[in-house]
């Protein structure tokens, strides 16, 4: 496994992002790129092919999207909260009503970013362990050991 010193949670916000471009892993520095690659030359396009040097990360679907607002779903247990998402996720528009309902709940809003952001993370771990990188926090801390 190679180290590279990672920000995860900026990671994780890649996956899930919406802004036109790919998102490129510097493997050398741990950067993060956001590039369009129709935009770029063919020599900048070829740069960013070499699987030694960038990763590219994928980005959520609308059905990822959808599983993740389910899996949470499955563990919120807040009366009020539970029924009026479930009714988003089945509506015509479903991302954005599950967010406007969740805007009536700040405290179901706040668990709702804390678990979508930890899965997020546990994907970026998956995807970093198969490219054969292990991600050092970006803070210069080492995690300490399990007892």
């Amino acid at each position: 496994m190679r180290p590279l010193t990672l920000d995860l949670d900026q990671l994780a916000a890649a996956l899930d992002s919406r802004e036109r471009g790919t998102h490129f892993l510097d493997l050398d520095s741990g950067a993060l790129r956001l590039l369009d690659p129709d935009d770029l030359s063919l020599e900048e396009r070829e740069e960013l092919e070499d699987p030694e040097r960038y990763l590219p990360l994928p980005r959520l679907t609308q059905e990822d999207r959808l599983e993740l607002r389910e899996a949470f779903l499955h563990q919120l247990r807040h009366a009020h909260a539970q029924p009026l998402l479930r009714a988003a996720l089945d509506s015509r528009r479903p991302l954005r009503t599950f967010d406007y309902e969740l805007d009536l709940f700040p405290s179901v809003r706040e668990a709702w970013q804390a678990f979508a952001l930890n899965r997020l993370k546990e994907e970026v771990l998956v995807l970093l362990d198969e490219a054969g990188l292990e991600a050092l926090p970006a803070d210069g801390r080492m995690p300490l050991p399990d007892d």
